[in-house]
């Protein structure tokens, strides 16, 4: 069973009322801060939108950013050592030849 965190939920329901007041385009811009939140039409929920997308937003970013790296490295290092020297010969680059 899915189960959403309270912070998830809060925030869906602060795009939601900011979409229905406000319009879609503005409140996806105040959640994405392109805009800010003192030119919305209504202020009073503009502004925790506006505050909760500067906070997650990063830390959505980053989170998707350090999964991806820590599985990359859980693949390296998953690999035999021989494995991982075998290709790095095989996609080395030749010496050069010595003119006698």
């Amino acid at each position: 069973m899915l189960r959403l965190s309270p912070g998830l939920i809060f925030l869906t329901v602060l795009y939601l009322l900011n979409g229905f007041l406000n319009g879609w385009g503005d409140a996806y811009n105040l959640l994405v801060t392109i805009d800010a939140p003192g030119s919305a039409k209504q202020q009073w929920c503009a502004w925790p939108l506006s505050m909760a997308g500067w906070l997650v937003v990063p830390a959505l970013v980053g989170g998707t950013i350090g999964y991806a790296v820590t599985e990359q490295i859980e693949n390296h290092r998953s690999r035999a050592i021989e494995t991982v020297l075998q290709d790095l010969l095989r996609h080395s680059i030749p010496p050069p030849e010595e003119e006698e």
